[in-house]
């Protein structure tokens, strides 16, 4: 059933990129999970620590005007890895399944528990990214930027559903910030960045997966190039 319906080298509808994406990436959601769950540690971790240092560092020192040197530098190195556990996640959870797909119409689990760490083909995919978008762009410029707008507003409404407990946390000390820039008595818990950290690492977690389901509509947008080319 699958060769025949979610093979890649076949011409699809704007709908069916879609539908045919998101739904390989839910019926083999535990193989890419299997995959890819120690690059989503780490970038659930990188996530926590980033934003939990920026809300409870940083963002207080923006609202009141105050020099960032110190703490921009250690969130500036923070943010490195959070790219690049971004690259490794989408690499080891999409990419490389997607790769193995595309050869066999098939996604299966790695052999071993730590999952895959498809250094060189990340590599590849950075090099190759600009002409596959052209491949893309050149065939069905309009297609993409549909499928993009799509898949951006699906990720907003998953992230507003699954990670409330970040925004609320973000409006929370935001909002905080502000009033004690404006010289109200504010008193912030001491654990304020260990709870920050701790929700944010959980949210990022459920972010990863979220993030990473955007791909596979845009695997069958690129195999559309292919079959058109």
């Amino acid at each position: 059933m699958e060769k025949n319906e979610l093979s890649l080298n076949r011409p699809r509808s704007f709908q069916a990129v879609l539908s045919d994406g998101l739904r390989l990436y839910a019926s083999h959601i535990w193989c890419l999970v299997r995959s890819s769950w120690v690059q989503a540690i780490v970038y659930a971790l990188a996530v926590g620590f980033s934003m939990a240092y920026f809300f409870t560092y940083l963002l207080p020192l923006m609202m009141g005007h105050r020099s960032l040197m110190p703490e921009l530098a250690i969130w500036g190195a923070t943010f490195v890895v959070y790219i690049l556990a971004a690259l490794l996640l989408s690499t080891a959870g999409a990419v490389a399944p997607l790769q193995q797909h595309s050869k066999t119409d098939a996604i299966t689990a790695p052999s071993k528990w730590w999952g895959r760490w498809p250094w060189k083909l990340s590599l590849r995919s950075i090099i190759r990214l600009p002409q596959m978008l052209w491949t893309v762009m050149r065939h069905q410029p309009g297609v993409f930027v549909s499928v993009s707008l799509i898949l951006l507003l699906l990720v907003l409404v998953a992230t507003l559903a699954f990670m409330l407990p970040a925004v609320v946390m973000a409006i929370a000390d935001t909002e905080a910030a502000a009033g004690k820039a404006a010289g109200d008595a504010v008193e912030m818990p001491e654990n304020l960045f260990q709870m920050n950290f701790i929700t944010f690492t959980i949210c990022g977690l459920l972010q990863a997966y979220i993030h990473l389901a955007t791909l596979f509509p845009l695997y069958y947008l690129w195999g559309n190039g292919k079959v058109k080319k």
